[in-house]
């Protein structure tokens, strides 16, 4: 019976089987046109017997193989054909043996049909077997040899049997252990195309999660009242990320609190409590403290970690409070999870606090990139209500004349506008991104990056500077703008970090290093303008350098986007740097997620 790798099924087993029976069989009808011409055996009934034997126990196996029931049966079955097939076999070479002296070479084709059908075993069994009918053929029929030189015949068949029965043994072994090797190797490749697959489709996932916050800040931005936004902000928060509830809260500078403005998803009793609470910046400031930071902006801490008291009143499922973590990724019912919301300014005008995730795991990092994202996004929409209604408000303060209402109302729908501009141009990047996340070559990504960098924010030029993780050095992945002998240039790590001195941070996520600080690493486009003294403040110098630091997943610097030249020779603006700031983040995520398709791609590769 054949070895499976697997074990097959019953109607793989009968299908197999069926087809060595059918090659058996015409085996047999030519065997008997052969016969034929064979003299007669001795004695001679052994010819025709060995055929109908042969005949009968071919047709017979036919019929159980396609009756049986079980896999079982259907090897048993085989095995019993295999010991027919040997007895009549060795009855012919036995009856041939004193006319044809080699008929015992019939044997040595034996071991190989069994080693096929049944491995080692087999053609250990055969071989044996075929040992017992050579000893015996020659004590049937001795010939006229001396004792010493039948001796020597019958250790010479004996080995020629067992040589052959070790070398199939031996090839046989060897196929099963390629075969095994293979089908590893096909659950390798297939593991490997089931990572890929979820990679793919963590990606889309993210790509329709980054579309539909750029709808909804697109959206946002129309808001006039800040008491809509805010629930719409707290809605689309809920249900665009898988959260049961949520609340924001605006900061009150005056008084030193941050007030619930909007609270969703609890129950009455809890969402009528919190509509009426203050939180002191002393008491948030507890639970924004840098050992729980886990992004810029973004606060994670759990239940463990703390040092204050949650009140049964104002969670969720106040059934839930206290019970410990199943496992160390589940939610618990104290966790507590903030986003800050900040102005253009740097300062923080409101804390965005999503709760009881509806999976009951503590969000993954693409869905806390995904919420910092939009909530920078909303933040720049609050602000823009606030400064309608701040200019609305002056003008409405300024009644007497209504020349000067007028003007301050033009001056209101002008910065509104700016604001809609900026979402407009948000808008266009984030599209861009959903592409970048779709290609696969890391170069290409780099340099779609970059051109949409330049292009978006009217610069002339620009790099991106990569770290080589095997070398620890940083290359020149992509320019625009320079030779092509730019690109492929190396910095170490040194030399990175000194044209990002402390005195050249502005944040931490931008620094701006003029020319009067004659820092390394940047590359110049013009070495007669470098010689030349800045003409006025505020003016973009030739030496002048710009650097967007974006950092992986673990906040290890992975790159650099330094883009230069403005158009307008002018250093860019905060409201610009801002923008660009964001479009870092996105870098950073586009950039991992390259490498992570090429690291898959490596490991599907076989060695």
């Amino acid at each position: 019976m054949l070895q499976y790798t697997s074990t097959p099924t019953l109607e793989e087993a009968r299908k197999t089987e069926a087809s060595i029976l059918r090659v058996r069989l015409i085996t047999v009808f030519i065997g008997a046109a052969v016969a034929i011409g064979l003299p007669q055996s001795s004695p001679p009934w052994v010819q025709p017997t060995a055929l109908v034997v042969w005949l009968l126990a071919t047709l017979v196996s036919y019929l159980i193989n396609s009756r049986a029931n079980s896999v079982g049966l259907v090897r048993w079955n085989a095995r019993a054909l295999l010991v027919v097939d040997f007895i009549a076999l060795s009855a012919v070479v036995l009856a041939y043996e004193p006319q044809f002296p080699n008929t015992w070479v019939g044997l040595v084709i034996f071991t190989a049909i069994a080693a096929a059908r049944e491995r080692y075993a087999g053609a250990l069994i055969s071989g044996a077997g075929g040992t017992l009918i050579i000893a015996i053929g020659q004590l049937m029929h001795i010939a006229p040899a001396p004792p010493g030189q039948m001796i020597v015949n019958l250790l010479f068949q004996i080995a020629v049997l067992w040589l052959n029965v070790l070398n199939v043994g031996l090839l046989v072994r060897e196929i099963d252990e390629r075969n095994q090797a293979l089908a590893k190797r096909s659950q390798e490749l297939s593991r490997a195309a089931e990572v890929e697959e979820a990679m793919l489709a963590e990606t889309r996932a993210q790509a329709a999660t980054l579309r539909k916050v750029v709808e909804l800040s697109v959206t946002l931005m129309r808001e006039r009242d800040l008491g809509s936004l805010l629930d719409r902000i707290l809605e689309a928060t809920i249900n665009a990320f898988g959260f049961r509830c949520g609340s924001i809260l605006v900061a009150d500078r005056d008084r030193a609190t941050y007030r619930y403005s909007a609270v969703r998803g609890y129950p009455p009793a809890v969402e009528l409590m919190l509509r009426h609470r203050e939180v002191a910046f002393a008491q948030a400031d507890l639970k924004m403290d840098k050992r729980f930071s886990v992004r810029t902006w973004v606060y994670y801490a759990p239940v463990e970690q703390q040092s204050w008291y949650t009140d049964p009143a104002v969670v969720y499922d106040s059934t839930r409070l206290g019970e410990p973590r199943a496992q160390q990724d589940d939610w618990n019912e104290a966790d507590t999870l903030i986003f800050q919301l900040h102005s253009s300014s740097g300062d923080v005008i409101g804390l965005l606090v999503p709760d009881a995730p509806a999976d009951n795991r503590v969000p993954s990092r693409g869905t806390i990139d995904n919420v910092a994202l939009f909530a920078h996004l909303a933040a720049a929409a609050i602000e823009n209500v606030h400064l309608f209604s701040t200019e609305q408000r002056k003008a409405e303060e300024l009644s007497e004349t209504n020349r000067q209402i007028q003007r301050l109302y033009r001056e209101a729908e002008t910065a509104a506008e700016g604001r809609r501009k900026q979402a407009a141009r948000l808008s266009s990047i984030l599209d861009l991104s959903v592409s970048i996340f779709k290609e696969r070559d890391l170069d290409r990504v780099l340099n779609t990056i970059l051109e949409v960098a330049v292009s978006q924010f009217n610069f002339t030029a620009g790099t991106i500077v990569v770290r080589d993780p095997v070398r620890n050095v940083f290359v020149r992945r992509a320019a625009l703008g320079y030779s092509s002998a730019v690109v492929g240039q190396e910095l170490s790590d040194a030399e990175l970090q000194a044209s990002m001195s402390p005195r050249a941070r502005v944040r931490d996520t931008y620094y701006y290093t003029p020319m009067e600080l004659h820092a390394p690493g940047g590359v110049t486009r013009n070495p007669q303008l470098s010689k030349l003294p800045r003409n006025a403040p505020g003016e973009w110098h030739e030496e002048d350098l710009l650097i967007f630091p974006f950092f992986d997943s673990d906040g290890t610097l992975i790159g650099v986007l330094s883009p230069d030249e403005p158009r307008d020779h002018m250093v860019p603006d905060d409201e610009t740097v801002r923008t660009i700031e964001v479009f870092a983040q996105l870098a950073s995520v586009a950039v991992q997620s390259a490498r992570l398709r090429e690291a898959a791609a490596r490991a599907a590769v076989p060695r």
